[in-house]
């Protein structure tokens, strides 16, 4: 089973953090096609702003920037050559440990948006664990599965109900004590706690009857 998800991660040791905190009107982007400069560990950011003299600024005195350096300008959008400083907070580590990849990376509020594909719904919890431990705030926004809607693999469930489960499970509403509850999860899903709760009654329902409840009539 393979997933893509769509995470809001937010901490203030995150990648360019104090940059995207600081500038009004800031957007940053990870460069996806140009990958990484081996010798120097150095990544590759676009930037689009109203003015780029604050956004050097603040990578300047950015505390998880050691350098950085202008590659070049096109069309209101600068790209930039970034080296980490030790005090950076990666998430790409877990996901290339988990068998994830990054297909966006763009600064929001003040932290990242990352749309990822994940193998199974474990890796996407592996995730999670590792925010938790390391005070990182993480909130699935979007989850689909890209099973075939007839593969038994899904049990009949909408993806609807899949990224509720998925959400509660990863949230930590089924754990004693609950880490969250409905209200938490209608606020990471973005709808109300009548929805959240319908989806899960609904899923919990569909998987007991796919699962554990045998449909057959008994031999006489």
């Amino acid at each position: 089973m393979v997933i893509t998800t769509e995470v809001y991660v937010e901490h203030p040791d995150l990648a360019l953090a104090d940059t995207i905190e600081s500038v009004h009107n800031l957007e940053v982007g990870v460069v996806s096609d140009a990958g990484t400069d081996p010798e120097h560990d150095a990544y590759f950011f676009w930037a689009e702003a109203p003015d780029f003299e604050a956004v050097e600024d603040a990578l300047a005195a950015d505390h998880t920037v050691a350098e950085f350096a202008t590659i070049v300008e096109a069309r209101g959008r600068r790209t930039y050559r970034v080296e980490y400083s030790d005090a950076v907070t990666l998430v790409s580590p877990v996901l290339t440990e988990v068998g994830g990849l990054t297909l966006e990376s763009r600064s929001h509020a003040d932290g990242w948006l990352l749309r990822l594909q994940l193998e199974g719904h474990e890796a996407l919890y592996a995730l999670n664990e590792h925010a938790t431990e390391h005070d990182i705030r993480l909130d699935i926004l979007e989850l689909h599965q890209r099973d075939h809607p007839d593969d038994p693999a899904t049990f009949g469930l909408t993806d609807s109900q899949v990224e509720a489960l998925v959400a509660a499970y990863v949230h930590g509403y089924y754990d004693e004590p609950r880490e969250t509850s409905l209200e938490g999860l209608a606020s990471r899903l973005g709808i109300s706690e009548t929805a959240v709760s319908g989806r899960l009654r609904r899923g919990s329902a569909r998987l007991v009857e796919a699962v554990l409840v045998d449909e057959r009539p008994d031999p006489e």
